[in-house]
């Protein structure tokens, strides 16, 4: 959490006398208080009050990302790390067998998509994540660095410096558009496999 400096230090209005402060503090602690009877803690208070933007920048967006509410995502900002892999997972699954057509994405009411754009939409559709669909991008600007044997289902996986992404799906596998199938499906990326040889970033989204 970020600390906030009193606004009064160093000021004149900071050295008002003990006893006029402590009235003050009381008069504070009584209002908490009773705020807390409605909903539970004190600390709870700023989140049950935050818009469904100011709760995307409390659960920290990755980089390279903007939260899209209207979208309607399967998981919110506040969402488990477990539902938010189910809610990626499921839209990805959706679109099996869906064909590989460049440039396409399916948000842009064209059929089928491309690799970069398949992943634009699935993390758009799961969890309100508009991010480019360009895959020199997504391997440049997004999401946050972590090591290979770190990776875990949901993470964005960028292969060649950004010729082909996927979205690692556990077991070895990762779900991707074309990658030699021309279409959306399954490819192996555990250690030895041609597609974990040309794996040079994995990015974590949540």
């Amino acid at each position: 959490m970020t600390r906030i400096s009193n606004p009064l230090r160093g000021t004149d209005k900071y050295r008002r006398p003990v006893h006029r402060w402590r009235r003050r503090a009381a008069a504070a602690c009584a209002g908490m208080a009773a705020a807390a009877a409605v909903i539970g803690t004190c600390a709870a208070a700023p989140a049950t009050a935050l818009t469904a933007s100011a709760q995307t920048t409390a659960w920290q967006l990755p980089p390279g990302v903007q939260y899209d509410a209207s979208v309607h995502p399967l998981a919110d900002p506040a969402a488990s790390t477990s539902a938010k892999t189910d809610a990626v997972l499921q839209v990805a699954r959706s679109k099996l067998g869906t064909p590989y057509i460049w440039g396409h994405n399916e948000d842009r009411g064209q059929y089928g998509f491309d690799c970069s754009n398949f992943t634009a939409y699935v993390y758009h559709h799961a969890l309100g994540y508009r991010m480019s669909g360009a895959s020199q991008v997504q391997a440049r600007s997004v999401g946050w660095p972590v090591a290979k044997s770190q990776m875990r289902p949901g993470d964005l996986l960028i292969f060649d410096n950004g010729h082909h992404v996927g979205i690692y799906a556990g077991g070895g596998e990762m779900i991707q558009e074309g990658g030699g199938l021309g279409k959306v499906g399954y490819l192996q990326v555990s250690p030895g496999s041609y597609w974990y040889r040309h794996l040079t970033a994995v990015k974590r989204m949540y």
